[in-house]
């Protein structure tokens, strides 16, 4: 008796117990129906929020088109809708077109263009065309591209324009002489393809990196600079320059800042303005860097120069020599860049000579 009594308390315990758990069971599974029901309302709302800002977009975008832009060549261009079909005609348009996250609406560019490194892989998996060189636009392969709009270089592509326009295609020259023009274009592009917000910032970035940058170098004496982009003949630049502009900011000051624009040089007058460092960017070079290298320093009179004294002549390649060449938002880069080849002791960096990948080399 006294177990099957002790049975019947654990029977009577067990019963209670698994009428509790079916209870609490009923109970989370309620609240669960409860919770999805819930979440359910949520999502349905987000839904309609969605759909809401979707029809409050396509209404701010049937006020803000069209809009009236001025291009670099003073033409007066109507952009009637959002551009969805972008080309693009030389590398530097190309970058500020990635960096304002417009990737997904460029279908064609120059042959040069290659950076960021999305643009040579949207390339080979054929989502985005080769429409010709710089000065060798093909304007029929661009208007087969049936783009909403098609940007070009004022300077190198203007012949271009009245083919273009011939095809009924939307057509805005820019142009890159300095910094200030650099934003100007990501601030145009930017209010043509409506991606305002990204474009204040990028345009930000470039101006906190300007100021940083000066702020440092201008505590510091001016390096000497020669920048040449060709040996035979030397090519360098002067005054009213981009390249001219970003050695100013590194905290250097160009030998020949008393000329203008682009020339060409000879060894007497290098020799007699004697610079602190020379630095020969070019993104085809004739010949290997260190070949490069051991002309300069050959050329009679240079190894009286303190350049050549001291071992800083700086060979830029690749990435490097795209970055300070191609006006764009890879400004911001150049800038650092030259500023460590000025003034390394100031960043407590060693700088090699030879420089391509300047990624390796830059800090963030």
């Amino acid at each position: 008796m006294k177990y099957i009594s002790t049975l019947i308390i654990i029977a009577l315990i067990l019963g209670v117990l698994n009428t509790a758990m079916i209870f609490a069971i009923n109970n989370n599974v309620s609240n669960i129906d409860l919770s999805l029901s819930s979440l359910s309302n949520k999502l349905n709302n987000l839904v309609d929020e969605i759909s809401s800002t979707k029809r409050e977009l396509e209404t701010f975008k049937s006020f803000y088109y069209p809009i009236i832009i001025k291009d670099a060549l003073g033409r007066t261009v109507t952009i009637n809708s959002e551009p969805m079909r972008i080309v693009s005609c030389t590398p530097s348009i190309t970058e500020m077109l990635f960096a304002l996250n417009l990737s997904d609406r460029i279908v064609g560019v120059d042959k040069y263009s290659d950076y960021p490194k999305l643009v040579l892989e949207l390339k080979e998996k054929g989502l985005i065309a080769e429409v010709g060189g710089v000065t060798t636009l093909n304007c029929e392969k661009i208007a087969s591209l049936n783009p909403d709009i098609v940007f070009i270089d004022a300077s190198l592509q203007k012949k271009f324009v009245s083919t273009l326009e011939g095809f009924g295609l939307t057509v805005i020259a820019l142009e890159s002489p300095s910094i200030e023009e650099i934003m100007n274009n990501i601030y145009k592009i930017s209010k043509i393809t409506l991606k305002l917000e990204e474009g204040e910032k990028l345009i930000n970035q470039i101006k906190n990196t300007i100021n940083e940058i000066t702020s440092k170098t201008s505590k510091v004496s001016k390096q000497k600079v020669l920048y040449l982009v060709w040996l035979e003949p030397l090519w360098t630049t002067g005054n009213g320059t981009y390249a001219n502009e970003l050695i100013s900011i590194a905290g250097g000051v160009n030998i020949f800042n008393d000329k203008n624009g682009w020339f060409i040089t000879n060894p007497e007058e290098i020799i007699s303005r004697n610079p602190d460092v020379i630095i020969f960017s070019s993104m085809a070079l004739p010949k290997p860097p260190e070949e490069l290298l051991n002309y300069i320093k050959s050329i009679p009179g240079f190894s009286e120069i303190n350049a050549v004294k001291n071992n800083r002549i700086y060979i830029l390649t690749g990435n490097a020599a795209n970055a300070i060449e191609r006006p764009g938002p890879r400004v911001t880069d150049a800038t650092i860049l030259l500023a460590y080849i000025l003034h390394p002791q100031l960043f407590n960096i060693t700088v090699p000579n030879f420089i391509s990948n300047y990624e390796n080399i830059i800090r963030r």
